[in-house]
């Protein structure tokens, strides 16, 4: 998702982070995105109701609330109180199995479960199972009358026992916290990192205990006694002020405030304004929401909510044992440039400058929303939800690695173009060697642009993908169990895509349209041609006939052999040897072969395209990759029982005349003499690019483009 002009993104780097980038998994999270495409915005709840999914022996009360269609409300015992609880089951099909990975929302001051409607609209549509409690002491659930109740310990105690009971054992769930929820969700990670997958936190930063500095005294003297956690020490103070003023004064004053400095509530003067200053209601609060959280809070008071601040001391003594303790969960961090947290001293610098990374080594990116408040998921619900599931995307596996994956939604999502009916097509990138998902960036921008969903891993062995350790772990079979996996989790069970593919890519993209053409509406392939299974030429055997012991391909069959070359040679200048390869003939690689030859970058190839690719393979190394050749083979072997089949999926066939695969003996006759079109009969087209070679759609880029988009617009 290209969040330049709504975000930017800590630390900053050189170029703009346009795509959304997250890891997959497939065991358990399958069919979350074939649903109306509004509701991946959270502007339509899904107007279903289900039945609890909780034990009948831990519900105590039930109760539908005609405010939110599918949530429904529950009363769990848990930790000694009584706690309500709030859920969205997972819609869509395939899911509601019990298997589907649950969120847990925190909420914050002056909040409850309610703050977080939008975003259990949404993401319950995405595949999730959506909970969301009242705190301890906030509207229905119980609130314990001694103050010492609201320790960092006995609200966690809580959020533990909930997630015993909504998981029914020892499972992890991902955990979404705000404000004070956000504190507590760092505390959860501290205590029991083993329950939580992955958080996303927003408005608090994580706060190391500082053993010199006692914390209400510090804001004390820093603030001055008026400020507002200083004004909540003594019970029962504040709470007289706020019952002068009416609770709805109270609570609209808190939910409206976006002023970026610190609040100060003089005693008798909380609020004060002058009179033209009139306190507005903004767009994304209504008078209805404010009605509801009236409703609770006339009902239960502001006690205690407040309690909790009434222990910022008490935790800070019992905290102790946690001293220089890191937090050591996957972390996403939001917060809005207008937030009063963003703006406290020193906040600022903690980000930008490496503490918060230090303190959270998990931390995995630390997003800044411009023009948003304190509330900012509730300010801008969609651009949150759109962060919220990118980051836990990438806990969830496929076909038993953690695949990463690129994307780039439509840029007309939030438009008319997609009214709730129609999703956006799909188009699934498949890379070749020796690339990665950031071969199809250019494709990826442009057809978004033109309403394309746009999906690009990096294949298992490259770049961020896992790099399962047998060499016989990467057969066609693999992959394609890795693509039909990644579908599932992505687009929707049994949902079809457009697919993309080139050099291994295109490999690929042939074996899955035979094994699966049911989940491929068409396909431009690229570089490489449909090869039919041939029993009398096996592959290995017939490349060294034609281009002897030296060829690349031959060279690649020794494990260990060639990767010590290319550790020799040095990653860069091994990768720019493929890269810049611009010979109609083979590639070899004899033994001993110098490389002191400078090489210039062509224009389509920038010195930061060169850094990018090289980071990822000095990280992972060249055997993934490789061993897709060590297995051609092992997969013409298993590919017998395709013997004679036809590729009868809808193709667009693109290849450079410079291209080495186009003169590749025989290739040319293949193409042009009708056995191409024999062997694919819903072959459309073919095109030969003149002066073009290997890397097309990067030397090319717009005319490839192009050509995908006026092939796939047919469909």
């Amino acid at each position: 998702i290209n969040l330049s002009i709504r975000s930017r993104l800590i630390p900053n780097t050189t170029k703009p982070h346009m795509f959304l980038c997250r890891y997959l998994s497939l065991s358990r999270f399958q069919t979350h995105l074939p649903l109306r495409f509004r509701r991946f915005l959270g502007k339509i709840p899904n107007p279903m109701t289900h039945f609890s999914t909780f034990p009948e022996t831990q519900t105590i009360t039930q109760e539908k609330m005609s405010k939110l269609d599918g949530v429904e409300h529950k009363t769990l015992k848990v930790n000694g109180i009584n706690m309500h609880v709030a859920e969205k089951p997972a819609s869509g099909p395939g899911s509601g199995a019990g298997e589907d990975p649950i969120i847990l929302f925190i909420h914050g001051f002056p909040e409850l479960w309610y703050t977080w409607r939008h975003q259990m609209a949404a993401l319950s549509s995405l595949g999730y199972r959506t909970i969301a409690p009242d705190l301890r002491g906030y509207g229905d659930t119980d609130a314990p009358e001694k103050v010492e109740g609201y320790t960092y310990f006995n609200v966690v105690g809580d959020l533990v026992a909930l997630i015993h009971a909504v998981t029914d054992g020892d499972k992890a769930v991902f955990v979404v916290g705000h404000d004070w929820g956000a504190m507590l969700a760092w505390q959860l990670c501290q205590y029991r990192p083993e329950k939580v997958k992955a958080l996303v936190n927003m408005s608090v930063l994580f706060s190391p205990r500082n053993r010199d500095r006692v914390p209400v005294p510090t804001l004390r003297y820093v603030f001055g006694d008026d400020y507002y956690i200083c004004r909540f020490q003594k019970p029962g103070d504040i709470e007289a002020e706020f019952k002068n003023l009416g609770t709805e004064k109270v609570l609209k004053e808190f939910l409206t405030y976006k002023t970026p400095g610190p609040l100060h509530l003089p005693k008798d003067k909380c609020f004060e304004r002058s009179e033209n200053a009139a306190c507005a209601l903004p767009p994304w609060l209504t008078q209805e929401d404010l009605d509801y959280y009236v409703t609770k809070y006339d009902k239960k008071g502001f006690t205690g909510p407040i309690n909790y601040y009434r222990n910022i001391d008490r935790n800070w003594e019992l905290t102790a044992p946690w001293t220089g303790a890191k937090i050591n969960v996957p972390v996403k961090f939001i917060v809005g440039d207008h937030d009063l947290t963003y703006n406290f001293p020193g906040a600022k610098e903690y980000i930008n400058g490496g503490g918060f990374k230090r303190d959270v080594p998990l931390l995995d990116e630390t997003v800044v929303l411009k023009g948003l408040g304190h509330f900012l998921h509730e300010e801008d619900p969609d651009v949150i939800n759109q962060h919220i599931h990118s980051f836990f995307q990438k806990f969830v596996k496929v076909n038993v690695i953690t695949m990463h994956v690129a994307e780039k939604i439509p840029s007309v999502v939030g438009s008319d173009a997609f009214d709730g009916i129609i999703r956006p097509p799909v188009i699934l990138f498949l890379h070749g060697f020796p690339e990665l998902w950031y071969t199809w960036r250019h494709q990826m921008v442009a057809l978004s642009s033109l309403g394309y969903r746009t999906i690009a891993p990096d294949l298992r062995g490259y770049g961020d993908t896992d790099a399962p350790e047998r060499v016989d772990a990467y057969t066609s079979l693999h992959v394609v169990g890795d693509l039909i996996g990644l579908i599932d989790a992505v687009v929707g069970d049994q949902e079809k895509v457009f697919v993309v593919g080139h050099d291994w890519g295109a490999i690929i993209a042939w074996h899955f349209c035979l094994l699966r053409p049911d989940r491929v509406k068409a396909l431009v392939n690229m570089s490489v041609v449909f090869d039919p299974w041939n029993p009398k030429r096996k592959p290995i055997s017939m490349f060294r006939s034609f281009y002897g012991d030296d060829y690349y391909i031959c060279r690649f069959q020794e494990c260990g052999e060639i990767e010590a070359e290319f550790a020799k040679v040095g990653v860069e200048r091994s990768l720019l040897e493929f890269l810049t390869y611009r010979n109609p003939g083979p590639i070899l690689l004899p033994k001993g072969k110098s490389y002191d030859d400078p090489i210039s970058l062509p224009s389509w190839l920038t010195e930061y395209d060169v850094n990018y690719y090289v980071s990822k393979y000095e990280k992972n190394g060249f055997t993934g990759p490789v061993n897709y050749y060590r297995n051609m083979d092992r997969t013409w072997e298993l590919m017998g029982s395709l013997s004679k089949a036809q590729v009868k999926v809808p193709v667009k066939f693109i290849i450079g005349d410079q291209d080495l695969t186009y003169h590749i003996p025989g290739t040319k006759k293949y193409i042009h003499d009708g056995r191409f079109k024999s062997h694919v009969p819903l072959l459309d087209e073919v095109v030969v690019i003149e002066g073009v070679g290997h890397f097309l759609h990067e030397e090319r880029p717009d005319e490839i483009s192009k050509h995908i988009h006026d092939y796939f617009v047919n469909f």
